[in-house]
């Protein structure tokens, strides 16, 4: 990904795309860009492109606390405004969103990483994995299963929609737990939980190793860790066009069987 600055705002977007999309240079290249920019009273993050432009451009400027604007050039996702609606006229609502914190702690090492939309717990041998679960409150539970998926409520419509569980209206100070191929508890349900929970998590079958990712990119693999989950302190804050609001609350909904009436 290349980042851009004009007089302290940044743009982020894939430079290898410019050539296979033109859409992308000509705005790149336009007044309407730097117009664009300059109707904003504070400085901002111009994201240009996909949902994985707009991961990396978030895990390599969620520190700066800038809001950002993501103008969509590929796949439409949930948060994407449209290129079509951008120009400095547009009425933007600024939407707040969770990260996910993970500390990894092992007999020889600790590692931290931020993630956007999920952290998946994955067997690594082809061997069922047992999970002690804790959370805050002092509630815990054994899991052995192939899969285990949280998610923050923007990213509850990928994976774990397609595990079978609701889409988290995307406003929730929530969490959601989802297992896939659960052994024992075999009806074990997803679990939802508040965002101010911290979660920990052991592997007990230290002889089955675990993969861990976060956002779809390998973290870390070993037989013995303990992982701690929490609520990032800063939310990220995303700036979309007001007149796509209802619609994209409405896909919320849609995604779930609803039908606009």
């Amino acid at each position: 990904m290349k980042q851009i600055e004009f007089n302290k705002n940044i743009v982020c977007f894939d430079d290898y795309k410019i050539e296979e999309n033109p859409s992308l240079r000509d705005f790149l290249e336009s007044d309407l860009l730097r117009e664009l920019i300059d109707s904003f009273k504070e400085k901002i993050i111009v994201v240009l492109g996909w949902d994985w432009t707009m991961l990396r451009a978030i895990k390599e400027n969620y520190e700066k606390n800038m809001p950002f604007l993501w103008i969509n050039f590929w796949h439409k996702w949930f948060l994407l405004n449209s290129k079509d609606s951008i120009n400095p006229n547009t009425d933007f609502v600024e939407r707040k969103y969770p990260l996910l914190e993970i500390e990894l702690e092992t007999n020889w090492s600790i590692k931290k990483a931020i993630a956007v939309n999920e952290i998946d717990i994955r067997s690594g041998n082809w061997k069922m994995i047992s999970l002690d679960i804790s959370l805050t409150k002092k509630q815990s539970i054994n899991i052995e299963w192939d899969w285990i998926l949280i998610s923050t409520p923007a990213w509850s419509t990928g994976y774990n929609s397609s595990l079978g569980w609701p889409i988290i209206p995307h406003t929730l100070n929530a969490f959601v737990m989802t297992p896939k191929a659960p052994w024992k508890p075999k009806l074990q349900a997803p679990v939802l939980m508040r965002d101010d929970e911290i979660i920990e998590i052991k592997n007990v079958w230290r002889q089955n190793i675990a993969e861990i990712y976060f956002d779809s990119v390998e973290f870390f693999k070993s037989n013995e860790f303990n992982l701690k989950i929490q609520k990032y302190r800063e939310n990220i804050r995303l700036l979309i066009w007001e007149d796509y609001l209802d619609t994209w609350d409405n896909k919320v909904l849609s995604e779930q069987g609803f039908l606009k009436k």
